[in-house]
């Protein structure tokens, strides 16, 4: 299958498993989605299990592309970044739950344990560039990039603000810290300041 139809054929799938669950998505409906007759998704999958993965692997990509690699063109403005973090997590979250739901099913976990682990190192990578952007330390930024996964992964499956809040602001105050130290940030906001004042 070449790459653009496959694309297609996996977001077709996961809108499917996204919308009507997990459990209750059926081939036929999988099917239905791909604009085939029944039994059509074996035209591109051997089983309903081998979609429910396919599709559980670009959720993994989904979720990394649209919630991690933006926040690198925001960590000069802070409150920007956690204010866009917030509203992409938002649109994301039900496409995390069935990722969740996917990794918490016994029959597919070995399978996706893999997936899991690649998305893991890259975390550690993830550090390192945004060490990069910053010019700071890994080791400096690196628990506070790992903190932002985790509480934004609270936040897409339940739902509460409220419960990351203070993970949110010791990133926030984090990154106005590490800005603050390059002579670049201040002369920005130096100069920014000035367009504002009124004469």
């Amino acid at each position: 299958m070449e790459n653009s139809k496959r694309k297609d054929v996996l977001r077709k799938c996961l809108d499917t498993f996204v919308t009507k669950g997990l459990a209750k998505t059926t081939s036929r409906d999988l099917s239905a989605a791909l604009e085939l007759q029944s039994g059509g998704l074996y035209y591109y999958f051997k089983t309903k299990d081998d979609a429910v993965i396919a599709c559980a692997e670009e959720a993994a990509l989904m979720l990394e592309q649209n919630l991690i690699l933006p926040c690198l063109l925001d960590l000069s403005d802070p409150e920007a970044l956690i204010e866009k973090l917030r509203r992409r997590a938002d649109e994301l979250s039900p496409t995390m739950r069935f990722f969740t739901n996917v990794c918490a099913t016994e029959k597919y976990r070995e399978q996706l344990a893999p997936k899991i682990e690649g998305l893991n190192k890259r975390y550690k990578h993830y550090a390192y560039v945004f060490a990069g952007k910053l010019s700071c330390r890994t080791e400096e930024i690196e628990p506070y990039v790992y903190m932002a996964i985790t509480a934004v992964s609270s936040y897409m499956m339940f739902g509460n603000a409220d419960h990351i809040a203070s993970q949110m602001n010791l990133l926030k105050e984090k990154l106005y810290e590490i800005n603050e130290r390059s002579p670049d940030y201040n002369t920005v906001k130096e100069k920014n300041n000035g367009n504002c004042r009124s004469d």
